[in-house]
């Protein structure tokens, strides 16, 4: 059994520090595009059309029951295989489309409910004061409802920011070599003799991003309310 070298694990940091950048891209990517799926999902959640939003909130059952590992592979390695079928050749896609895809899938059913959650806990009685000084529903909603329900939604937003931060390690197991995929690269050099070094590493940076983004979340709590926007 080879001892464990402090000295190797602090040399491992910086190294597996240089696929940040693409673990960064695939988090923020994946984010923009679940907040547009996970708003659009509380729309017809919330809509009066009862089709809609039974095919939203099945949805949403679904993605958060599935796990991403299962969710990746079933995209990743199903769909292609699907539009052969068709004719229809998927194989030239990067994998980091994929990515961004599945992951913005499976955080876009958190941030719906968050969503949903963040719009129902304004006061009714906000709303109807907009309305009974001529406000229509979509000026209501710009300058009443969605300040105060984005207040709200802060502490929930940052634990998905955190989350979709933590999913992306699972990249790895398609061959994308992001901080994760780093690490398991440095991990089996040697023959796997220094694992334990290098996976230290990763959790630790793991951890301190983690850290940065809740204080980085406090922040911007904290800002909200200095202007006024108390709840």
């Amino acid at each position: 059994m080879v001892p464990f070298k402090a000295d190797v694990f602090i040399k491992d940091i910086p190294k597996i520090l240089l696929a940040m950048p693409l673990t960064l891209l695939l988090t923020l990517s994946a984010l923009v595009l679940g907040l547009v799926i996970g708003a659009v999902l509380c729309a017809a959640s919330m809509g009066k059309s009862r089709t809609l939003s039974k095919i939203a909130g099945g949805y949403i059952a679904f993605m958060r029951g599935l796990p991403q590992l299962v969710l990746i592979f079933l995209l990743y390695l199903g769909l292609p295989q699907f539009f052969k079928n068709f004719g229809i050749d998927l194989t030239d896609i990067p994998k980091t489309v994929y990515l961004v895809g599945i992951f913005s899938l499976a955080i876009s059913a958190p941030i719906s409910e968050m969503m949903r959650s963040a719009y129902l806990a304004v006061d009714k009685g906000q709303r109807e004061g907009a309305y009974s000084v001529g406000m229509s529903s979509l000026q209501a909603f710009v300058r009443i409802i969605l300040p105060q329900a984005f207040g709200i939604a802060i502490p929930s937003l940052g634990n998905n920011i955190v989350m979709l931060f933590k999913m992306t390690s699972l990249g790895f197991t398609i061959g994308i070599v992001d901080i994760m995929g780093r690490a398991r690269l440095i991990a089996y050099q040697g023959l796997g003799s220094r694992r334990l070094e290098a996976y230290l590493a990763v959790a630790l940076i793991y951890w301190g991003f983690c850290v940065l983004l809740e204080q980085l979340n406090r922040i911007l709590l904290k800002a909200y309310n200095a202007k006024g926007h108390k709840r």
